[in-house]
């Protein structure tokens, strides 16, 4: 593998003082940014390498290529890699050294081998090839393995390798074909910024103003990032591999060998044997700051630090005792604290976007990655579903070197790692604490996290310690939640609802400002509560989000979790200059409890001073009132289907409202409520969930909440007009509610749903319902060729593929529980 890259004579010209996009970083995230971003037809397109291309961590890649990812997005990106890899020669001239020699992962566990049948069936989403192999076919294709344990696993035929520096070459030769210019030995020093908004960068050797800034940086990208106060959650991880010396016969077309549960890779490299490693434990690297000077550099290798898996290593692929090894290599990689890309525009400063963070996956995905962003900037907007790699997904303190130093090493852990429904991350826990936190563990809750809030997963009753004990099946809290399910449907529950996001919209043109920019109407009276979403110009879903009027100019506007930042910032871009609107966070302001069941309204009745009845108290309003001795504001509103209220509380009366609640509530059934009965209630009910079953792709009549949209006045809010038209040609595909007819095999997500033995779609969210005894979800599901409504759906026999085995299922346009809302408005 070659580490130089050839000088261009382009690099001999004079900096220039303007280019349309400045890239940072040559390696293969910012050469292929160029490459699409000039195929795509933009001119004066200038990349800026602080180096030589490919010199920070692109040129050690071990350069796999596997098509298939965790995402729908990275799957479409490393689909399209191979799609490259098998072109791009005939358009540049370069071969990029690829090898399609398939790959097979293997099981030695059945939780593996359960995951890797799921991986399979989610890879008929894409027609991506996958077949299942037995023991037995997979020695005859990797004679080499140790057999010992294995269950079987799965051959994709179309993975392969290809090698980093060619790959990157092809790309950065196209780019200049197509009129990019590539500099290397040009280090940006920082990205200039006029009027909030990124206009250029500056370097030893000038200045640059460019109308885009894009940050390729790879391990770099953070601390660029951090000059303009922009979060870019990686930090650089150390990355071992080793190469043996050259093995006589060894089969050229060996597949690519994964043993995820030894924690390691196999590939076959010009008569070696490449083999890498998913660590048990991971270091961050460089935390004083990465040297701007570091090119084709390695780091030590130690031993000790993977000294397990290479004994792992040696027992599965036993040549490997008696081979010498001509290559130990350690070198840096850059993980993200959640195992997601970063890509797409920079919280808070327009011009200015960010790819980076992909996780040693960047030669499988980065040809695509780069191809989106290119898109993104040409068209004014993702031409995919993008929103987990939304830069604004994390908090600000999520990218902050500590937490970064703490939690990135447990991404290259999980690398390999079993891929769990629910799993939780265990480091850098415990940091943001709802008021109702010590309260809860006490009675036995075992937290989950998200945005680094903790929160109640479920509830361990006395006795059973409060942990995860993970399983593609019914998992240990299974009976649990169940209980909890029940006492929501049947008698009373309650679950901490203060992590939601609260954002406070006031000032003299609230009214106004919201009006403008949500599908429901925002001229409601005082004290009333509305669901509502917000669009963007393309008609699709931004947000879905509660709006309760508090006062004449003061809204409270109620988000999700991952969505509080992004809706604080969305709100911030569109206040008018002139507008008198002022936003304000309110989220730790207040505990709030939601408390529900047909119960709910005898409870809430037994602590407060007010008339709760229906009359009284009507669904979407809101009225303040007392528990205990404090003021607290209750909305009717329900994420169950269930009558229910919302509670706001200040933290200084949190417990003691709560414990009010929980000592009242002992003569009406009351229990506690966890996320994971919460998720199988709303879906029962067929409530959305932003981010799962919905993204701004979406638009309300494909997801079935046209009744949002208020559209008959002559109100002209954002996206209104594009919503109408999308809805009026009545494309797919539809968001439908999907039942299985057995109690045993479970939906989490991603599952491919067959109508008639044809994918037309798949499972967005799942959950065990204890009212209906089986699996319910939600997904989304293609007409028939033709169609253009929604009705079209239901003829056909459904079921939904689950390891393997096509289950039988019921779909239905409505949702399963409680369809007039009767329970609810009661």
């Amino acid at each position: 593998m070659s580490t130089q890259s050839p000088t261009h004579p382009s690099n001999k010209l004079t900096l220039p003082s303007h280019a349309r996009v400045v890239i940072v970083g040559g390696g293969i995230l910012g050469c292929s940014v160029a490459f699409h971003l000039a195929k795509l037809g933009w001119k004066d397109i200038v990349l800026l390498e602080q180096g030589q291309l490919t010199c920070g961590t692109t040129w050690h890649a071990a350069g796999l290529v596997g098509q298939l990812h965790g995402s729908h997005a990275s799957t479409e990106f490393a689909k399209y890699t191979v799609e490259l890899l098998n072109t791009i020669e005939a358009e540049t001239g370069q071969n990029p050294g690829y090898r399609e020699s398939g790959s097979i992962s293997i099981a030695i566990n059945q939780e593996r081998l359960a995951e890797l049948r799921r991986k399979a069936d989610f890879a008929s989403l894409f027609g991506i090839e996958a077949h299942y192999l037995s023991t037995q076919e997979i020695e005859q294709r990797w004679p080499l393995m140790n057999p010992e344990g294995v269950l079987g696993g799965i051959f994709m035929p179309r993975d392969g390798s290809a090698n980093p520096i060619d790959l990157t070459m092809a790309l950065a030769k196209g780019a200049r074909q197509y009129g990019a210019r590539l500099l290397e030995g040009i280090q940006v020093e920082d990205v200039l910024v006029e009027h909030n908004r990124a206009v250029g960068v500056t370097t030893k050797q000038g200045t640059i103003k460019a109308e885009v800034v894009v940050n390729c940086g790879g391990m770099w990208a953070r601390e660029l990032g951090q000059k303009n106060n922009i979060g870019v959650p990686l930090h650089a991880c150390e990355h071992y591999y080793l190469v043996t010396e050259a093995i006589e016969s060894l089969p050229q077309d060996l597949p690519v060998l994964r043993s995820y549960c030894d924690g390691t890779y196999f590939k076959e490299d010009a008569g070696k044997l490449l083999f890498g490693f998913a660590h048990n434990r991971a270091k961050p690297w460089a935390t004083a700051g990465i040297p701007a000077n570091f090119s084709f550099e390695s780091l030590p290798f130690v031993e000790d630090d993977v000294m397990d898996i290479l004994e792992q290593a040696m027992h599965r692929v036993p040549l490997l005792e008696t081979t010498g090894i001509r290559t130990f290599f350690n070198g840096p990689e850059s993980y993200s604290y959640d195992g997601r890309f970063t890509l797409g525009v920079a919280p808070d400063l327009p011009n200015y976007f960010i790819l980076a963070g992909l996780n040693s996956t960047g030669i499988q995905t980065g040809p695509g990655a780069g191809r989106a962003l290119a898109e993104w900037i040409v068209y004014g907007h993702p031409t995919l579903d993008l929103s987990s790699m939304d830069p604004a997904r994390c908090e600000k303190f999520q990218a902050r070197d500590p937490y970064l130093r703490a939690r990135c090493p447990e991404t290259l852990v999980q690398t390999y790692a079993m891929h769990w429904p629910n799993y939780q991350r265990q480091t850098a826990r415990n940091i943001r604490r709802t008021p109702f936190h010590h309260l809860l563990q006490q009675r036995g809750a075992c937290f989950t996290e998200a945005q680094g809030w903790e929160r109640p997963g479920w509830f361990a009753p006395e006795g059973i310690k409060p942990e995860y004990q993970y399983s593609f099946g019914r998992q240990n809290w299974f009976e649990y939640a169940i209980a909890e399910q029940q006492a929501a449907r049947e008698r009373a529950a309650i679950v901490d609802y203060s992590m939601l996001g609260k954002i406070m919209v006031e000032g003299r043109d609230a009214e106004a400002f919201l009006d403008r920019i949500c599908t429901n109407a925002m001229t409601m009276p005082v004290h009333r509560v509305a669901y509502t979403l917000l669009l963007n110009a393309r008609g699709g879903i931004e947000s879905d989000v509660t709006v309760a009027r508090h006062a004449k100019h003061s809204y409270m506007m109620m988000s999700p979790i991952a969505r509080t930042r992004r809706d604080f910032e969305y709100l911030n871009r569109l206040v008018g200059p002139e507008e008198d609107v002022r936003l304000r966070d309110a989220t730790t302001s207040y505990g709030v409890i939601g408390l529900m069941g047909p119960q709910s309204r005898a409870l809430l009745a037994s602590v407060t001073e007010i008339d709760v009845s229906n009359e009284a108290f009507p669904f979407n309003t809101l009225r303040k009132c007392h528990i205990g001795h404090a003021e607290v504001i209750a909305q009717r509103l329900s994420y169950s289907g269930e009558l229910g209220w919302e509670i706001f509380v200040t933290p200084d009366v949190a417990e003691h409202v709560l414990e009010e609640l929980l000592t009242a509530g002992n003569a009406f059934g009351l229990q506690l409520l966890g996320a994971e009965a919460l998720n199988a209630l709303r879906l029962e009910k067929g409530f959305l969930h932003w981010g799962h079953d919905m993204a701004y792709t979406e638009a309300p009549h494909q997801v079935g909440l046209e009744f949002t949209c208020k559209t008959k006045s002559d109100r002209n809010f954002i996206g209104r007009d594009a919503y109408l038209r999308r809805k009026a040609e009545g494309d797919g595909p539809y968001l439908c509610s999907i039942k299985l007819q057995d109690s045993v095999s479970l939906m989490h997500h991603n599952e491919p749903v067959l109508r008639d033995g044809d994918v037309v779609g798949y499972v967005t969210s799942g959950a065990y319902s204890a009212h209906f005894q089986c699996s319910v979800g939600l997904g989304f599901i293609e007409p028939p060729k033709g169609a253009c409504n929604k009705a079209a759906l239901t003829p056909g026999n459904y079921s939904v593929m689950i390891e393997g085995q096509a289950i039988p299922a019921e779909v239905s346009t409505q949702p399963f529980y409680d369809v007039n809302n009767e329970r609810m408005l009661s």
